[in-house]
Parts: structure tokens; C-alpha cells; sequence
């Protein structure tokens, strides 16, 4: 029994036994302290860190562990209340969980920041008074942040108001090789506006062969033209509208006035795995000026002006044998 007593004194004092850490101060020209930071031995920066305006309000608050801020980071106005205004978690991928917060303390706006600092999935909006105003779908496509959807709500709740979205589903994410999954994309608001919706066509793109080329996770392998005669070889999906029977298609019945802004249709697997089905939702516009004839072309007599705003999406899926 003694001796169990014993081991356990030992351990906790050397758990307790904690380095030397060398306090650093520097000052602004005022006189004011600018930084508090730890250093250990080694000169590297461990443990609290605390920055000041030179009003001696606190500028932000981090740790370091060996040298690294990967911690919060929290960020407060230079004002008299000294309220929080950003809070940073930083990871080891590079990538940040970023809060931001209005003056009266409420959060503001949160999402995620890549290492480039670029917005990607989803960031929340609220208003002064807490309420959740808005919400953006990014994505990164050719290292650009791109909007990908919209959502705007009603103080009063979740209904979606206006906004530039679609609807989508995939009824399963496991499958046999012979087996095949139902897709299913519907906008929810048009990215036009509306006395030009009954102008527009919606359609789906996918890669031709995942067997050989998906699109890649920002979609730079994509046809980059019009008229698709660039990037890796695609099949677009029109709606169900330009289809001769959709409810060969269709698993649940919908409304006809729909058909031409729904696409639906079943995807089969080529290869057993897990794999990320990719493509993008495109919402049309054309536009024909008959009143400005084109001259080059004798069988061209108007002029065609097309404006396209796509919606991508990936979804995971893994293949089994039969």
C-alpha cells in the first residue's frame, strides 16, 4: 500500500513540473505596452500572448504551443466598451473558424476560411438584433471564392424569401455495381429575375466517363466555353420539360408548371469504390435581338446573347461488388 501511495505522489509532481517561461514586454513610443508574450529556453513563444492598441484597450488575445498559433485568436474594438469583434480557431490545415460580431456583441456573421483566407461552405448572417438573416454558399473554383447559393430568410423563421438556390437530392450513397442512384435538382429561386424566367432553360452537367475523368474538387478541369468544346468530356442533362416522358424519370409525381426547372435522372456506377460524384446545376438566360440583324452569318438574322449562372455540387458515394 505504501508503495502505491508513493508512485502516485512522484507522478503528480512530475506532471506538476513545469518549464521556465521568460516574460517579454515591449512598448509603443507612448510608453504604452504593445505586446505581453511568453518565450521558453529556446526563445520559442509558449503559452498566452496579449496585444494592446496604443490606447491601452486590448488589440487581441492568442496562445502559442512550440511556436505555434493554433488556438483562438480573439479580436476586440478599439472603443471604450473594448466589446469582442472577431474570433479566429485556427487548424493545422491552414483553414480558420472565423466569428465576427457586431458592436453590440451579438455575432454577426461565422463560416470557415481556407488557408488562402477565402470563404468556402456555408457562412451564416444574423442582424443586430440576433436574427438569422441570411445564409451563402461558397466554393472554391480555380482557387477563386465563388457565391455558390443563397439563402434569405424572414426574421420570424427559416422561410426562404428570395435568393439564388436549387434543391437536390441523391437517393442513396452506398450502392451495388449494378444498382443505380435516382437524382433529383429543382431551383428554388431563379438567378434571373422574374420577366425573364420564362426565357430561361435549367440543366445538370456531369463528367461523361467517371471511369476516366471526374471534375476536380475546384472544377478547373471543366469546359471553360459556351458551347462546352473545351475540358473533359461532359453529357448535360435537360429538364424534364424537354423530355418525352418524365414520369419515366420522375420517382413521386410533381405539378407540370415544374417540369421546366426540374431535372431528374439515375446515375450508374462504372467502377467499385468511393468516389464524389461532381457537376453543376446551370440556370440559362437567352436573350434574341431581332431588331440588330448579324451580318457574317446569312443564316444568322438576329443577334443571341446568353448570360449562365451555375451552381456546382459533389456528393459522395461508395460502390460495392454485387
Amino acid at each position: 500500500m505504501p508503495k502505491k501511495i508513493l508512485y502516485l505522489f512522484i507522478t503528480v509532481l512530475l506532471i506538476g513540473c513545469k518549464e521556465k517561461l521568460t516574460k517579454v514586454v515591449t512598448y509603443y513610443d507612448n510608453g504604452n505596452i504593445k505586446y505581453i508574450y511568453y518565450i521558453d529556453k529556446d526563445s520559442i513563444r509558449q503559452g498566452k500572448e496579449i496585444a494592446y492598441f496604443p490606447s491601452e484597450k486590448i488589440s487581441f488575445v492568442s496562445k502559442y504551443t512550440d511556436g505555434k498559433n493554433l488556438d483562438t485568436i480573439y479580436y476586440y474594438n478599439d472603443d471604450e466598451s473594448n466589446g469582442l469583434k472577431i474570433k479566429k480557431l485556427l487548424f493545422e490545415n491552414g483553414s480558420t473558424y472565423y466569428e465576427d460580431f457586431h458592436k453590440n456583441g451579438l455575432l454577426k456573421k461565422k463560416g470557415f476560411l481556407n488557408k488562402n483566407n477565402q470563404r468556402f461552405g456555408f457562412w451564416k448572417n444574423y442582424d443586430k438584433d440576433g436574427n438569422h438573416y441570411f445564409t451563402k454558399e461558397y466554393k472554391i473554383i480555380d482557387d477563386i471564392e465563388y457565391t455558390n447559393q443563397m439563402w434569405i430568410t424572414l426574421p420570424i423563421g427559416d422561410t426562404l424569401t428570395e435568393g439564388v438556390s436549387i434543391q437536390y437530392h441523391f437517393d442513396k450513397n452506398k450502392l451495388q455495381l449494378t444498382d443505380s442512384i435516382y437524382a433529383f435538382f429543382q431551383t428554388d429561386v431563379s438567378s434571373f429575375v422574374l420577366e425573364d424566367q420564362e426565357k430561361t432553360t435549367v440543366s445538370v452537367v456531369l463528367p461523361k466517363d467517371y471511369t476516366q475523368a471526374n471534375f476536380v474538387p475546384d472544377f478547373s478541369n471543366r469546359a471553360k466555353d459556351p458551347d462546352e468544346k473545351q475540358g473533359i468530356p461532359v453529357i448535360e442533362v435537360q429538364s424534364l420539360k424537354e423530355h418525352p416522358n418524365p414520369m419515366a424519370v420522375l420517382q413521386k409525381p410533381i405539378d407540370t408548371t415544374d417540369y421546366k426547372k426540374t431535372v431528374a435522372f439515375y446515375w450508374k456506377p462504372k467502377r467499385i469504390g468511393k468516389d464524389t460524384i461532381r457537376g453543376y446545376f446551370k440556370d440559362k438566360l437567352t436573350l434574341v435581338d431581332e431588331s440588330k440583324p448579324i451580318q457574317l452569318d446569312k443564316d444568322q438574322d438576329s443577334i443571341i446573347t446568353s448570360y449562365t449562372k451555375k451552381i456546382y455540387f459533389e456528393f459522395a458515394v461508395e460502390v460495392t461488388k454485387d
